[in-house]
């Protein structure tokens, strides 16, 4: 069944309401002294940032005392800035030590204990007081600093309101009853969490094969709305994991640590029972790395007498004095969050769609029922267009036959030959004329190879011929009918053993220092030891898992991308497809076949290979003759750079529908070859040269702080005028024959918005173009393109629960009406349908909670959020549709993706915007490009 109205879980007050706030300025003298610490530092380490770093300081005061709700970094930067601002005030008096052990744990390992504590004699602890209170509105946007307050008081006010009455039910007879308190956080919005965690049953074949300990949370954050003057109020849910069972040795990154407790730290007062979290730092001492709590939160609760456990104590009971179901907790709790650096997660991630519906008609209960004022801000219509399925369809297999399917019957269009292999051949910007295979086992190599020619519908031709370098290799030619391609391949040799960190001899100060050495040798005989390739060629190369190589820094895998591209290949790497039994043997893993389809597909996605055409004028009502062009920041960093100076990595890519060619640009690409074949542009990543006058994250404090705008314009103003002359440039090369095309310009707010600031709600345009854009564009070319911004859910989009039947799912596109302050603009949701592997029994079914079974996909698809910014010439429902049938347009998944088409092309070419002085890649090792969402059959 079909679903037509879903209902956003988003929420507006109706009423205002007024409250105390407490605000504290940082005394001179302190900001001074912090100040002169941080610029010594970095004059003596020549890196880094020379002012205070507050990213380190706030979340231990927020621990320390919980009824903060904000913290302003420019605090400790300018005199008499709010620092802190707090709904009640706290007794100060162990404020100061506090303050001080931060700064000895902050800056004595690299200044020296003596120097950090000489200049403590210039601080006066009686120099902290709280300001007088002033009484400030939820609902009234104030004139002036107070306003971002707001954002974090109406989600505090909420959570307060809300857990008066703490109790949850889930599940579908409301078996599950859950108690929430709250966590202190200082990211934007409130966070609650239900304790105990719970006990979920993992299954597998139809049996119980273990369990996992969750926990709910809860957040409610405040968020801006295209075309609406007042933000509004998004919850969301999900789960929290937990480590219990004892371990070794912490994880290379450390963990995080949620203390619950009911004093309150700061003074010692009691409080209701909340959570802290507190970063366990893996420091690097004689002995090697050790854990170890903050110095100032630790020296704080001895003051208090309710000391932290000794971390080898937890690592062998991580269940430190967990309460049970029924208890109020009480005293100090520990539990350690499992994350991806211990390894597979052992539950699933994400809620049941029952379980959304159940904290939505909870909110609706609590807040709404008892009259709080608050209420729902509309609700979502299906658009009545019928959708049709754009990709072909394959046969499907008659019930009972277990016969393989064939490869032109599977769903994802790069998997058929009959599509693959003309597209493949066809392409005359970057032809393939050569694959390199570097394989350590020969299981590996041949099911590449065999891979490869069913998939190009291949078969050997001739003899095969024998090539000599530092190594022997081998080289063939397969031939089909749509064309012929060389397969090379030689043995990987020692090019993806480890980096040798613990080599004495090895220059550097550090362990990132030594990896930096090491990868530049590395590459160079990477390139050294590989065939010279005609052009751009591929390469696939069987490396070894991440989990080999410890130190983790002696991961080689930056080191192959980079020097493989180098020698002149775009790279796909694949772990081996054996593996060794007990009895010594050596079998081919259930997943192999799997894993090889996804190498060898995902190395001709880097070659932007694409069938023709992509767009169809009966199916979509849309004329081909259209650029589909997109906007992305791979990255703003300077930590990154050999110069030390902040850069951006902006990408274009544009899509010719028509003959399926894929072009991308750079702003200094676009000054002399305008646009690049898709693999050329991926390899001129690893060596393009930043702007050096670039200004973008060049930070105050630490990277995530807000630069003044005279920092940002210049950036701002390069990047507005490369995208007016790549979509100028557009709208001027026809997509076939000489007609004059439209262009459609598709942008992601999260990742632009800083350098595009117009794309923030306050100054979206509505029905026009940016000034930005539009001061350097003719009028014809006004009228031919077409521009969308749109948001995913990372907390900016609301979640969705279907209307009248709580649990059920539903797919396609939705108006969100009565949430725009004028009726005539229109703000839409996209609904993608369940995955592959979300349907059947791998899903939660519509009566389940993710507490029922923590194997089972949770197959709760996120709405992305399509806002139609200017469409001269065609409705503005009709380009949304558009925009939404693009979801389902991405050759390399049968399914439908986050970002519409050709976005993915974009956000993958993350992989190559890379340098040697990359940090560690603390991700969950794979092997694979991250689709973002999507799956091979």
């Amino acid at each position: 069944m079909t679903f037509k109205t879903i209902l956003p879980g988003a929420w507006e007050m109706t009423e205002d309401v007024q409250y105390n706030l407490f605000s504290l300025i940082v005394p001179t003298a302190w900001q001074q002294v912090a100040k002169s610490l941080a610029q010594k530092r970095f004059k003596l380490l020549g890196k880094g940032y020379p002012s205070v770093p507050v990213s380190s300081l706030d979340p231990i005061v927020a621990a320390s005392f919980p009824k903060i709700i904000q913290t302003a970094r420019y605090g400790w930067k300018y005199p008499s800035v709010p620092w802190v601002f707090a709904t009640e005030a706290a007794d100060l008096s162990d404020f100061p030590e506090l303050i001080k052990d931060w700064l000895r744990e902050e800056f004595s390992e690299c200044l020296g204990e003596s120097e950090v504590e000489s200049i403590f004699e210039k601080l006066d602890n009686n120099a902290w007081h709280w300001e007088d209170p002033k009484i400030c509105s939820l609902l009234r946007s104030p004139e002036n600093s107070y306003d971002e307050v707001r954002f974090q008081a109406i989600p505090d006010y909420l959570a307060v309101e809300f857990l008066k009455n703490p109790k949850v039910c889930f599940g579908d007879n409301n078996q599950y009853e859950l108690n929430f308190y709250r966590v202190v956080t200082l990211n934007q919005g409130s966070e609650l969490m239900s304790w105990p965690p719970h006990p979920v049953s993992l299954i597998g074949r139809n049996k119980q094969v273990g369990t996992a300990d969750i926990s709910f949370v809860i957040r409610f954050n405040l968020q801006t709305v295209p075309w609406r003057k007042d933000p509004i109020i998004y919850h969301q849910l999900s789960i929290r994991q937990w480590i219990v069972e004892p371990f070794d040795k912490f994880s290379y990154r450390g963990a995080t640590a949620y203390i619950g407790d009911n004093r309150r730290w700061l003074d010692g007062v009691r409080q209701p029972f909340c959570f802290m979290p507190l970063r366990i730092k893996q420091m690097i001492t004689q002995e090697g790395r050790q854990p170890k709590w903050s110095r100032a939160i630790t020296e704080l609760l001895k003051i208090n007498e309710s000391p932290l456990p000794e971390l080898n104590i937890l690592a062998s009971d991580p269940k430190h004095q967990w309460s049970s179901f029924g208890e109020e907790p009480g005293g100090i709790q520990v539990a350690i969050s499992y994350d991806t650096s211990w390894g597979k997660l052992p539950c699933l991630r994400g809620v049941s769609p029952r379980d959304l519906a159940n904290l939505d008609g909870a909110i609706q209960n609590k807040l709404v029922g008892e009259n709080l004022p608050l209420q729902r801000v509309g609700e979502a219509i299906k658009v009545s267009s019928k959708f049709v399925s754009f990709w072909e369809r394959g046969n499907p297999k008659k019930q009972g036959d277990k016969s393989p399917k064939k490869s032109d019957d599977l769903s994802t269009p790069m998997l058929r030959p009959k599509v693959t292999a003309p597209a493949v051949f066809r392409s005359a910007e970057t032809p393939l004329y050569t694959i390199l295979i570097l394989w350590e086992t020969k299981e590996c190599r041949d099911a590449l190879i065999a891979e490869i020619c069913e998939r190009l519908d291949l078969s050997r031709k001739g003899a095969t011929e024998i090539y000599q370098l530092e190594v022997q290799g081998e080289e063939t030619i397969y031939e089909g009918s749509f064309g012929s391609l060389r397969i090379k391949t030689q043995h990987v040799q020692d090019l993806t053993q480890r980096l040798d960190i613990k080599n004495s001899s090895v220059k550097g100060n550090s362990r990132q220092q030594q990896r930096i050495k090491l990868i530049d040798e590395r590459v160079s005989q990477i390139v050294s030891s590989l065939p010279k390739s005609q052009g751009i060629c591929g390469a696939l190369i069987e490396i070894k898992p991440k989990k080999l190589f410890f130190p983790p820094e002696s991961d080689p895998k930056l080191a192959i991308r980079i020097g493989v591209v180098q020698a002149g290949y775009v790279n796909q790497h694949i772990h081996a497809v054996t593996t060794q039994l007990k009895n010594g043997t050596e079998s081919v893993t259930k997943d192999a076949p799997n894993r090889v389809q996804k190498a060898v597909s995902d190395l001709l996605r880097q070659f932007g290979i694409l069938p023709a055409s992509l767009i169809d004028l009966e199916k979509d009502g849309i004329d081909p003759n259209l650029w589909l062009t997109c906007f992305r920041v791979l990255r703003r960093t300077r930590k990154t750079t050999a110069t030390n100076t902040p850069a951006t990595v902006a990408l274009m890519v544009r899509v010719n529908p028509v003959k399926g060619i894929v072009q991308v640009t750079t702003p200094s690409l676009f000054g002399t070859q305008k646009w690049v074949s898709y693999p050329v542009g991926l390899s001129s990543l690893i060596t393009e040269k930043w702007d050096l006058d670039s200004y973008v994250d060049e930070a105050i404090g630490d990277s995530d702080e807000e630069q003044s705008f005279s920092e940002k314009k210049p950036e701002q103003q390069l990047l507005n005028k490369f995208i007016a002359d790549c979509l100028r440039d557009c709208l001027s090369t026809p997509v076939e024959n000489e007609k004059l095309p439209r262009v459609l310009f598709m942008v992601e707010a999260q990742n632009a918005r800083k350098m595009l600031t117009w794309l923030q709600n306050p100054k979206l345009p509505a029905n026009d173009l940016p000034h930005e854009l539009k001061q350097h564009m003719t009028e014809s070319e006004l009228n031919r393109l077409w521009l969308v911004r749109l948001r995913v859910p990372d907390g900016e989009v609301p979640v969705g629960i279907v209307k009248g039947s709580p649990g059920s799912r539903t797919s396609g596109l939705f108006c969100w009406k009565d949430v725009c302050d004028d009726k005539k603009y229109m703000l839409y949701l996209s609904m993608r349908k369940p995955l592959t592997t979300e349907q059947g029994t791998n899903t939660l079914q519509q009566k389940q909670s993710r507490l029922d079974n923590g194997s089972r996909q949770a197959g709760n698809p996120k709405l992305l959020e399509i806002a139609v910014i200017y469409c001269p010439e065609i409705d503005s429902e009709k380009l949304a549709f558009f925009v939404h049938s693009l979801r389902d347009r991405w050759p390399y998944f049968a399914d439908e993706i986050s970002l519409p088409f050709p976005f993915p092309f974009a956000t993958l070419a993350k992989e190559y915007a890379v340098s040697a002085k990359d940090p560690v890649d603390s991700s969950e090792d794979s092997e694979e490009s991250e689709y973002l969402e999507g799956s091979f059959e």
